[in-house]
C-alpha cells in the first residue's frame, strides 16, 4: 500500500507551487527561485530547448514511463516481503528504499525540468501523507531550478517585441536574480530610470508543457483501470486546467491587481504595479520591490520587528482573503513574500494599576511589518456552493444536527454522485460524534499525535467500510484541494516564524462573520435551533399518532441498523417532547389563571421558565 500511494503521489501532483527568492535580503516582482548556479552551467544538460518537439517528446516520454515502472516494482517488492518478514523486520529496508527513491525521483526531476519540478515541488510539503525522506529530500527543489542561458531570454524578447532586452529597456540584468520552472527573472530599467523586474517565460516551455501533460494523461489513463476509485481522470482535468491558467502571464497580472484592489487602504499590505505597456502573454514586467525574505528571522530582527507581529500580519491577511474576499493568493511559500518596515502610530492599552480603575490608552510611534506579496500565478477563488456549504457545515455543528452537515457537505462537492446513502450515513455520524462535543476552547490546544490519528482510524475500521466504499462515497472538491493546501504552507509558514502564536484567536472573529453574516450573531443561531427543536416537537404528536395508525395496519416495516443507539435517540426525544409538554401546560395553565383573576398565578410561569431551562440544557449537552 505504502508504494502504490508514493507511487501515485509522484505522478498526479503536478500541481503549481511558488517560487521564492533565495535567503536574506532580495527584491523581485515576480517568482522567487534564487539561483548562485553559472548561466550556462547544466542547462543544456538538463533542458533541451532547442530540439524538435517530437524528440523532446519522445524521450521524456520513456523516461516518465521508465522511473515509474521502476519505482512501482521496487515497492511491489518489498510490500511482497514485508507480508513474509513482517513491518518490523522491514522498517530498515523501507527507509533506505524511501531515500533511494527521492533522491532518484530529484535527479530526474531536475534533468525533465519543465512540468515535472511542479510535481516534486508538490511533494516536497506533503509532509502529512508522504514519508519524511520523501520531504527533506525534495526541499532542494525549491531553490536548485537551474537558470536558461540569456541566449534563450533574448529569442523570447525576439518573439515579443521584435527586439532584444537590451533595445527594449535602458538597462538589463543578463544575470537572473531568480528562476523557475516556467520562466525566471531579471531586473531591469526603463526610460524614467525606475528598477523593474521582468518575469521571462522560456522559449518551447508551452511545448514542453503539452508534451508532460500528454504523458501525465496516458500515465493516469493506464492507473485509472487499476485504481478507479482515485478519481485520476478528474485530477488530470484540474491539473491541466491549473498549469495552462499558470503559462498565460497576463492572468497573473490581473490576479495581482485583483488582490491590490481587494487590499486598498490597507497601509500594511503591499503590490508591485504592473507595467502593462512591457508586459504579453509570456513576459510579465513588475515594479521591483526591497524586502526581507518572511522567513529570515534573522532579518527581520535587524529591520525591529517582531516575528509575531508578522505572522499575525499573514494570518489576517489570509482570513480576509478567505472569509471575506472569497479570492486569495493560494500559494503562501515562504518565498513569496518580502517583509518591510515602516513607522506607524499604535494604540497601547495599558491595564490599571489599581482595581476599579479604567485601563489607560496612549498612542506610540514604533516600526511595524509591511508585506509583500509575489507571485500571483496561483490564486484561487472560493465558489458560491462551497462557501454556503461551509456555513453550512458549521450550522450543522453548532446545531448538532448531522442532516444539515450532511447537506452541507454535498453542496460543497465531498459527496460522489453514485454515494452508497448508508455508508455516507455512517461515516457522518461518525465524525459527527467527534466533533459534537467539541468546545472552542478545546479547539485553541488541539494537536493531532501520531499515536490519536493511529487509534482514530483503528475505531474507523469498526464501521465495516472498505477503502472502495469510502473512496467511492468521497470526492475532494477542487475549491477544497487548493485552499487546504494553502493552508498547510500557511501553518508551516506562521509556525516558523513563532512556534506559540494561536491563530484560532485572530481566525474566530473572520470566521463568525463568514458563517452568520453581518447581522447575526451566536446567539441567533442558537435561538433559531431551539425555535426549529420546538417546532418539530409541536408536530411530534400528530406525528406519533400518524404513525401508530399506520402500525396497527401493519403498513410500516421498521428496519434498524443500530438499535442500542436509536434507542438513545428516542428516549431523549421523550425527554425533550416532555418538557415541551409541561412547559407549554404551565404557560397555559398561568394564562388561564391570570384572566380569573386567581393569586400566585405567576408560578404557573415560573413552572414554564424551569421547563424551558430544562429544554435548552438538554438541547446544549446533545442528550
Amino acid at each position: 500500500m505504502a508504494g502504490t500511494r508514493i507511487f501515485i503521489a509522484v505522478i498526479t501532483l503536478a500541481a503549481t507551487l511558488g517560487q521564492s527568492p533565495g535567503p536574506g535580503k532580495t527584491g523581485i516582482g515576480g517568482p522567487a527561485r534564487p539561483t548562485n548556479l553559472p548561466l550556462e552551467a547544466s542547462f543544456y544538460k538538463v533542458r533541451a530547448m532547442a530540439r524538435p518537439a517530437s524528440s523532446v517528446g519522445k524521450l521524456r516520454f520513456l523516461k516518465v514511463y521508465w522511473l515509474t515502472f521502476v519505482i512501482l516494482a521496487r515497492y511491489l517488492r518489498l510490500s511482497l516481503l514485508s507480508r513474509f518478514l513482517g513491518e518490523a523486520r522491514m522498517e530498515n529496508r523501507w527507509e533506505a528504499t524511501h531515500l533511494k527513491t527521492a533522491r532518484q525521483i530529484k535527479k530526474n526531476i531536475l534533468e525533465l525540468k519543465g512540468l515535472f519540478i511542479k510535481v516534486g515541488q508538490m511533494i516536497s510539503i506533503m509532509t502529512h501523507f508522504l514519508p519524511k525522506a520523501f520531504t527533506e529530500e525534495l526541499e532542494g527543489l525549491q531553490d536548485s531550478v537551474p537558470p536558461a542561458p540569456y541566449a534563450e531570454i533574448e529569442r523570447r524578447f525576439l518573439e515579443e517585441f521584435q527586439r532584444r532586452p537590451d533595445e527594449y529597456f535602458a538597462r538589463f540584468e543578463k544575470q537572473p536574480i531568480a528562476s523557475a520552472s516556467l520562466g525566471q527573472v531579471h531586473v531591469a530599467w526603463n526610460a524614467a530610470e525606475q528598477k523593474l523586474a521582468v518575469k521571462v517565460q522560456y522559449p518551447d516551455i508551452e511545448e514542453i508543457v503539452r508534451v508532460d501533460l500528454k504523458t501525465l494523461k496516458r500515465i493516469f489513463g493506464l492507473l485509472h483501470l487499476i485504481f478507479p476509485q482515485y478519481g485520476l481522470k478528474k485530477t488530470y482535468v484540474e491539473i491541466r486546467e491549473v498549469v495552462l491558467d499558470e503559462l498565460d502571464f497576463k492572468k497573473e497580472g490581473e490576479n495581482l491587481e485583483r488582490l491590490a484592489q481587494n487590499f486598498a487602504g490597507d497601509e500594511d499590505m503591499r503590490f508591485s504595479k504592473v507595467h502593462w505597456e512591457c508586459s504579453t502573454s509570456r513576459v510579465l514586467t513588475l515594479e521591483f520591490m526591497e524586502g526581507v525574505k518572511i522567513s529570515n528571522l534573522k532579518g527581520l530582527q535587524e529591520l525591529g520587528l517582531n516575528p509575531t507581529e508578522v505572522a499575525t500580519k499573514i494570518i489576517h491577511a489570509y482570513c480576509k482573503q478567505i472569509f471575506l474576499d472569497g479570492v486569495y493568493h493560494a500559494d503562501p511559500h515562504p518565498g513569496n513574500f518580502l517583509v518591510q518596515a515602516r513607522e506607524a502610530e499604535v494604540e497601547v492599552v495599558v491595564d490599571p494599576e489599581a482595581e476599579g480603575e479604567a485601563p489607560r490608552t496612549f498612542v506610540e510611534k514604533r516600526l511595524v511589518p509591511r508585506i509583500i506579496m509575489m507571485d500571483f500565478g496561483a490564486v484561487a477563488r472560493i465558489s458560491e456552493p462551497m462557501r454556503k456549504g461551509i456555513a453550512k457545515f458549521f450550522e450543522g455543528i453548532i446545531k448538532r444536527d448531522n442532516q444539515v452537515i450532511s447537506q452541507a457537505m454535498k453542496e460543497m462537492g465531498f459527496i460522489a454522485k453514485t454515494q452508497d446513502e448508508e455508508v455516507f450515513d455512517k461515516i457522518v455520524e461518525f465524525f459527527y460524534e467527534r466533533l459534537k462535543d467539541i468546545k472552542i476552547e478545546e479547539l485553541k490546544n488541539f494537536q493531532i499525535q501520531q499515536k490519536q490519528r493511529l487509534e482514530d482510524l483503528l475505531e474507523f475500521r469498526k464501521l465495516n467500510i472498505s477503502l472502495k466504499e469510502l473512496l467511492n462515497t468521497f470526492n475532494v472538491p477542487k475549491d477544497w484541494a487548493l485552499l487546504e493546501r494553502a493552508l498547510i504552507l500557511l501553518v508551516g509558514l506562521t509556525t516558523h516564524l513563532d512556534p506559540n502564536l494561536n491563530p484560532l484567536n485572530i481566525i474566530i472573529p473572520y470566521a463568525e462573520k463568514f458563517v452568520l453574516g453581518k447581522d447575526r450573531t451566536f446567539a441567533d443561531l442558537i435561538v433559531d435551533a431551539v425555535k426549529e427543536v420546538l417546532l418539530s416537537y409541536l408536530k411530534l404528536p400528530t406525528e406519533l399518532e400518524r404513525t401508530l395508525r399506520l402500525l396497527n395496519k401493519g403498513e410500516i416495516e421498521i428496519r434498524s441498523k443500530t438499535a442500542g443507539r436509536d434507542a438513545d435517540g428516542i428516549r431523549s426525544a421523550l425527554h425533550r417532547l416532555s418538557y415541551v409538554l409541561l412547559g407549554l401546560a404551565g404557560l397555559n395553565l398561568g394564562y388561564l389563571l391570570q384572566k380569573q383573576g386567581v393569586s400566585h398565578y405567576e408560578w404557573s410561569y415560573y413552572g414554564a421558565a424551569f421547563f424551558g431551562f430544562l429544554l435548552a440544557v438538554n438541547l446544549v449537552r446533545g442528550k
